[in-house]
């Protein structure tokens, strides 16, 4: 059986800030949770949540013999650009090259370096990309527990973080030490959501939520919508900027998340790009996924009412 200290090792060599392993199984206590939020529609009109849930809770659909699932954890907190503290803002996540292509490249290149290590292994890179329950799985892992806003919290890198999975067909010993939830009493992320998306502790409705309003819901932006934006136009860090954990977090370097990209840029100068000069600039960045129209639209609307 390959150690952990040796997953660990490679993974922070390669680049990521926390890593940890958990045993590839079935996720049982997570099938009664998640049917219940479907049933309550809190998906919205993200389709895709509904299907393949079986794969969603067995990692082996995902990987035929897999045992274990490496966990990893980059932290995107940078500090800020101007376009996160000043409407119409943009996420602090989107604010850098695409996660998903970073992520994955650091991924198969700590496979690679365990294959070098312990010989052949089989295995697949997951990042927000498959049917995985990803925080589940960082938290199996010892990386954190889940916020009542929903997002894991790692005890020293906070909630500003992505995750991502490697799916091997190696044993790995698994992280011993899992992390108590650290929220308490604390509220703070629940009173400060203005649409009151959070529910329940750990349980968001889509439908409220900023993020999905501005990124995955398919429509534009309405005129009648600008108030529950709050002045967001891509994504949203409400929930973010008020934990408690945040504010202590440790910050990281941004150089290989070319960060630069958004430097000295204000969300309301993008107003002014065509589509070609906005696809130039921010291609490689998570702004595509909504797309030029959507986040425009939202921009207008958003100056429109401040004006």
């Amino acid at each position: 059986m390959v150690k952990t200290e040796d997953i660990i090792s490679i993974a922070l060599d390669v680049g990521f800030h926390a890593c940890g392993v958990s045993r590839a199984e079935r996720l049982n206590n997570l099938e009664g949770v998640y049917f219940k939020w479907l049933h309550n529609q809190y998906h919205a009109t993200m389709a895709y949540m509904e299907r393949n849930i079986d794969v969603r809770l067995d990692p082996t659909k995902l990987v035929p013999g897999a045992k274990s699932v490496i966990s990893v954890l980059l932290s995107y907190n940078t500090g800020d650009v101007p376009v996160n503290i000043q409407s119409p803002r943009i996420a602090r996540y989107a604010c850098r090259v695409d996660y998903h292509s970073l992520m994955k490249e650091m991924l198969w290149e700590m496979l690679n370096r365990m294959r070098k290590s312990h010989g052949e292994i089989n295995g697949r890179a997951f990042v927000d990309s498959a049917p995985v329950m990803e925080r589940e799985w960082a938290v199996r892992a010892g990386l954190g527990w889940i916020g009542k806003n929903s997002n894991l919290i790692n005890r020293n890198l906070g909630s500003y973080v992505f995750i991502g999975e490697l799916i091997v067909d190696i044993e790995i010993e698994p992280t011993i030490h899992l992390e108590r939830n650290g929220c308490g009493s604390c509220t703070r992320c629940m009173d400060a959501c203005p649409n009151n998306a959070i529910v329940a502790p750990g349980t968001v409705d889509a439908r409220k939520c900023i993020s999905y309003l501005t990124i995955e819901r398919k429509q534009v932006i309405a005129d009648d919508e600008v108030s529950n934006l709050k002045g967001w136009c891509f994504g949203c860090d409400i929930c973010l900027e008020v934990c408690p954990w945040n504010s202590k977090a440790v910050r990281v370097n941004g150089v290989d998340q070319e960060t630069h990209v958004f430097s000295g840029i204000k969300a309301a100068e993008l107003a002014s790009l065509s589509e070609s000069e906005f696809t130039h600039k921010f291609g490689n960045t998570p702004l595509v996924r909504a797309g030029y129209e959507k986040i425009m639209g939202a921009i207008k609307l958003i100056g429109r009412a401040k004006g």
